[in-house]
């Protein structure tokens, strides 16, 4: 029998389903993850038993003297065939067989396979195969060179990377990915997610070309490196930063929004055109590495590969609002998307890694991959806790024990999946032992809570009590190499010189701190109605750009940021009033602002000109604060400085002739309107950065040409918002779109070319202006870059 027919019938039998390459397609990979688990669930019911005895596999592994791998059954009572097996044990049999267990264990896991002798024994060759030795690539590592030097260590244990133009693309890609990445995610261990997902890529292609000649094996890896990138990143941008960083570094409508580009890019093959991207570098590196992919691993001809990352994809978003929405179901319930996200994955991984996969692969693949899911939601039960991640661990009691279920699961795929070769049963029993005594030795307490809130069995009992009691050094040997690849990772690139971060992750780093310090300093008001119009001013989002470049120069100064706080407060305070006015219909008459309706049509006009009247007095008392920090006469030479910069020579003159020019009071030329951007803009970032040069007593030439640098800033700012202005959409701007219609602007007078000629010319200015300053301006030429090409 063939056909849909024929595969129905093969999916009502007992047993977990057989997936095929056409069951990538998400409702048919959920039908078939649901089918099953309601197996694994019957088959656990039926054999406790043997559940029984794959939990006591797990203690025998860990129960010998000292904590040293026992090694039982298959692998420690007799030899096995074959030149790649294990002979009788002494001290290099045990360790020959630990890394033939290692080996097993990950053709299992990420192959779907058991390697046979011969290439079990080709990969424990030492330098035979040209293959990379875990250990080498660890101790290799050089920590000082940040992504480059782990690029060079894996370069190293696989020579056939040598000269690859795409082994430098990828040490480049990495460096940046180190920048764009969030604080929060890096501290995470992030890059050593990335860096353990791109080398089990490498090792599979690198076992998929065993044997083959060495311009064959170059051609193999030059196709597969970027897309091992690509594989990496995705899971530290999609998984970690967008989906599950609590609130992300994207609004919560522009998530939503870059989700469905993702969505449809996986769907099409085609690329996100660059207008429609938010304007977040990880959002420009994904898609930089979709490129990548698609140049080697066209749509047309690898149709099954985009189908299970969109699957994948589905399957994060489905898990990620699961989680937000609460726990309206069992945990249980989240099974299927847990079975379906992991498997896609290890597909994926599969698809670019090997130039042809048995038919056997996809069922195995998938029904699989719960076990590592399981224990890896174990381990990270804590952490997923406190950012409120739902996962079976961390689900209030419903009646279900994901503790056992991680034993039985384990336990099915050895009968049901592997057949109950003895091999595959000893991996994952040895593996599973180790990995989880590993975090249970390491706080005993783990144990006690696992077993107070799943009442565990006597055997899991047992196996919890031997775990927690294992000496943590002796466990940490039997860890899996690849599981001690991400943690080293993670730890040598957990950090980074904020000063070579990119400038737009920095702020979105510090938007909550800036967000704290202004909501510190500018407490809610008790005057009524002003108090709630100054309230909806400061809430709505805004970029907090010029905070942003006071943090910047604080870095590049050595300022501890405590001491700048009075003029990041007072300096956005600053800013907002001057928004408040300008959106007044007796001048610009906007009607959104950040997002929101403009304050003016939400409140009395008039009290909307107090209370940004009011927001201006807050501020010149925040900058006498100054004092605690500061020499007294430098705070007043602040205060009077921003008098000056505020006043009728240049902030609200350059308002001034932005409205004459309007409303066509004189003749404006090309030069008139430069002089607005620099008296309107301009002004403003200088506000924000030479306060802190003039408290610091730095030289006046310095102050000077940081003056500079925010003279041509401020107008590549502005220039930019022109052309967005007349190019862009009111949704995308977040404030309204052709407002500038009826208004003199050089986009408007001498076109988008003049405008972007101009704009070239004043970033080339504003970024020789930071070479010469003697502190580190990096952050300050990469803003001004960013204000040439911003997107909203």
């Amino acid at each position: 029998m063939s056909g849909s027919a024929g595969r129905a019938d093969t999916a009502d039998r007992p047993g977990p389903f057989p997936f095929r390459q056409p069951d990538l397609e998400w409702t048919r990979l959920r039908a078939g993850a649901e089918h099953t688990l309601a197996d694994f669930r019957r088959w656990r019911d039926a054999n406790p038993g043997r559940v029984a005895d794959h939990v006591e596999r797990h203690t025998a592994a860990l129960a010998s003297p000292g904590g040293r791998l026992r090694l039982p059954g298959v692998l420690a009572g007799r030899p096995l065939a074959g030149p790649g097996w294990p002979g009788r044990l002494g001290w290099p049999g045990r360790q020959r067989a630990r890394l033939t267990r290692e080996v097993v264990h990950f053709g299992v896991l990420n192959m779907a396979e058991v390697p046979g002798p011969d290439t079990i024994g080709a990969l424990l060759a030492d330098g035979r195969c040209g293959l990379p030795t875990p250990r080498r690539v660890l101790a290799a590592m050089d920590g000082d060179r940040g992504a480059a030097g782990v690029v060079d260590a894996l370069r190293r244990q696989l020579p056939v990377l040598d000269g690859l133009p795409e082994t430098a693309w990828v040490t480049e890609r990495l460096d940046r990915l180190h920048g764009a990445l969030p604080d929060a995610v890096l501290r995470a261990g992030g890059m050593g997610k990335v860096l353990r997902a791109m080398a089990a890529v490498l090792v599979i292609a690198a076992i998929d070309t065993l044997g083959s000649a060495p311009a064959e094996a170059r051609e193999h890896f030059a196709r597969v490196l970027p897309a091992a990138y690509a594989f990496g990143a995705a899971y530290a941008i999609v998984d970690d930063a967008l989906l599950d960083l609590p609130g992300g570094h994207l609004p919560a409508a522009e998530r939503e929004r870059y989700a469905a580009l993702i969505s449809r890019a996986l769907a099409t093959g085609e690329p996100v055109a660059a207008a429609e991207l938010p304007d977040h570098p990880l959002a420009e590196e994904l898609a930089l590495a979709h490129a990548a992919v698609r140049e080697r691993y066209p749509a047309d001809r690898y149709r099954h590969l985009y189908q299970a990352a969109e699957s994948m994809h589905v399957a994060q978003r489905r898990d990620a609002a699961r989680i937000a929405g609460g726990p309206p179901a069992p945990a249980a319930a989240g099974h299927p998307e847990l079975l379906v996200k992991a498997g896609m994955s290890r597909v994926v991984a599969n698809i670019f890694a090997r130039r042809a996969l048995p038919d056997s692969f996809y069922a195995r693949c998938v029904n699989t991959v719960l076990i590592s899911q399981l224990r890896d939601d174990l381990i990270d039960r804590e952490e997923d806790a406190r950012c409120g991640r739902l996962t079976p661990f961390t689900h209030p009691g419903d009646g279900a024990d994901p503790l056992y279920d991680l034993f039985a699961y384990t336990a099915y795929v050895a009968a049901e999946v592997y057949g109950g070769d003895p091999a595959v049963t000893d991996a994952l029993t040895g593996y599973g032992a180790a990995r989880l005594a590993t975090h249970l030795s390491a706080d005993p307490r783990r144990a006690a809570a696992l077993a107070r809130d799943y009442p565990p069995t006597d055997e899991v009992a047992r196996f919890l009590r031997v775990a927690s009691n294992a000496p943590p050094r002796a466990v940490r040997r039997l860890e899996a190499v690849d599981q001690r690849l991400r943690t080293r990772v993670g730890q040598l690139l957990d950090h980074r010189n904020r000063r070579v971060v990119d400038c737009r992750t920095f702020v979105a780093d510090r938007l909550a701190y800036v967000n704290e310090v202004v909501a510190r300093h500018c407490p809610p008001s008790r005057a009524g109605e002003l108090g709630e119009i100054v309230a909806y001013a400061m809430a709505g989002q805004g970029k907090r750009l010029r905070p942003a470049l006071t943090l910047m120069l604080a870095e590049g100064l050595g300022l501890d940021p405590v001491t700048v706080e009075p003029v990041l407060a007072a300096g956005e305070l600053f800013h907002t009033a001057s928004l408040l006015f300008d959106d007044l219909p007796a001048q610009d008459d906007a009607t959104v602002r950040r997002g929101r309706p403009a304050a003016h049509l939400v409140f009395d006009e008039g009290s909307v000109q107090l209370a940004a009247l009011s927001m201006v007095s807050t501020a010149f008392g925040l900058l006498a604060r100054l004092d605690r920090w500061f020499p007294a006469p430098r705070v007043t030479e602040v205060i009077d400085y921003a008098g000056a910069v505020l006043g009728p020579d240049r902030l609200c003159r350059g308002q001034h002739l932005d409205l004459r020019m309007g409303r066509g009071a004189a003749p404006a030329s090309g030069a008139d309107i430069l002089q607005m951007y620099a008296l309107k803009t301009s002004t403003a970032i200088e506000a924000a950065l030479v306060p802190l040069m003039m408290v610091v007593g730095r030289p006046a030439e310095q102050t000077a040409l940081l003056a500079r640098y925010a003279h041509h800033a401020g107008i590549v700012f502005q220039l930019r918002d022109d052309v967005l202005d007349a190019t862009s959409s009111t949704d995308a701007l977040g404030k309204d779109a052709g407002n500038d219609l009826g208004r003199v602007n050089i986009v408007r007078q001498r076109g988008l070319d003049e405008a972007h000629r101009l704009m070239a010319a004043h970033l080339a200015e504003a970024v020789d202006c930071c070479t010469r300053l003697p502190f580190d301006t990096r952050l300050l030429a990469c803003m001004v870059r960013h204000f040439a090409d911003r997107r909203r």
